[in-house]
């Protein structure tokens, strides 16, 4: 029987290309990145996170937490973290609780439409208790199996009205809460600070956003050709020694395919620590990045760019045309069988 790898602090990180190249020029994390990286982790639940809080404030090196953009001054990182854990004791046991005064309910981001719930979809799923909301969630995931992520949202009502959002990641049809806020602590600390990472990723390279919690409003674009990396940034260290930066600026550059259409768009892409090489096959559409990856790489000129994009474009207008009419229709318009096959998905340019 193969023996289980123990676990070690690069697995709190989220990609697992970052992580295995951390961990092969073993590259080493101070506290307060370590503290940051496990506030960050996706599949972790927040019990998990509190044991690995305790672990950094019991047995790793106390050191003075910055000021930096929205994340005030700390002596101690150890304070923060304690600061964090009785945050997070404090939000669950309030939103677990029975309260005549409240209610639930839970909005989810699903594969299918990559859009979260509609307003009518939440009303319909209002419930008195958690633990019927909780089972709502579940018995959903298990027949549809399409959930990405979902928050599950207490509303309290009375004199001081609250919210409290528990946010939830779906893997293996498992929920598993990730993050809890209250309406008035939801902007933290922690939640504010950059931390460096040193990626394997090179310009040209195709990667995929996969972070569960930060779904792409909008835009169809998880795929994308890496332009540039925050990481990149000279003295990058240096730089965040000086507190300029936050967690909004972890972010890469790139191309990606607008709403599934033949058009590209050149944008940043949210949380470089959730990156990783796309596998897939580049096929359909997606072949634009691959051309676009070549040009970026080197391996192909500007003129093979511009004459492989107008092909892929052309194919992608052909495959558009609605399939409601008939090979006569089609020919009469002056649609050649070549054409025709095209249109019907039967070759390929």
């Amino acid at each position: 029987m193969k023996k289980k790898r123990k676990l070690d602090d690069y697995d709190l990180i989220n990609s697992k290309a970052i992580r295995n190249h951390c961990r092969k020029i073993k590259y080493e994390f101070n506290t307060e990145e370590l503290a940051v990286l496990v506030y960050r982790n996706n599949k972790m639940d927040i019990l998990e996170k509190i044991s690995k809080y305790q672990d950094l404030i019991d047995n790793y090196p106390d050191m003075e937490v910055i000021e930096r953009i929205n994340c005030k001054h700390y002596d101690s990182i150890k304070v923060m973290l304690k600061n964090e854990i009785e945050r997070n004791k404090k939000t669950y046991e309030d939103f677990l609780r029975k309260d005549e005064n409240s209610v639930y309910t839970w909005d989810e981001y699903n594969r299918t439409t990559k859009e979260y719930s509609r307003s009518y979809e939440i009303i319909n799923n209002l419930k008195r208790t958690y633990e019927e909301t909780y089972k709502s969630v579940k018995d959903y995931i298990n027949e549809f199996d399409d959930t990405i992520s979902f928050i599950i949202t207490k509303k309290f009502f009375g004199e001081k009205e609250r919210l409290i959002r528990a946010h939830y990641n779906v893997i293996d049809k498992t929920p598993k809460l990730v993050k809890i806020y209250d309406k008035e602590d939801d902007f933290l600390d922690i939640d504010n600070i950059f931390v460096y990472m040193p990626t394997p990723f090179k310009k040209g390279d195709i990667l995929i956003s996969e972070n569960p919690s930060r779904c792409n409003y909008g835009d169809n674009g998880d795929i994308f050709v890496l332009d540039y990396l925050a990481t990149w940034r000279e003295n990058i260290k240096e730089y965040l020694k000086r507190g300029n930066s936050d967690s909004s600026d972890m972010v890469g550059y790139g191309y990606y395919l607008y709403d599934d259409k033949a058009e590209f768009t050149y944008d940043n892409k949210w949380d470089y620590d959730s990156f990783e090489y796309y596998e897939g096959k580049i096929e359909g559409n997606n072949r634009i990045l691959k051309a676009i990856s070549s040009y970026l790489k080197g391996k192909i000129d500007f003129e093979l760019l511009i004459h492989a994009y107008d092909l892929f474009k052309i194919e992608s207008i052909n495959k558009a045309m609605p399939d409601f009419y008939t090979e006569e229709g089609l020919k009469k318009a002056g649609f050649s069988d070549a054409d025709i096959k095209k249109i019907n998905g039967e070759g390929e340019i």
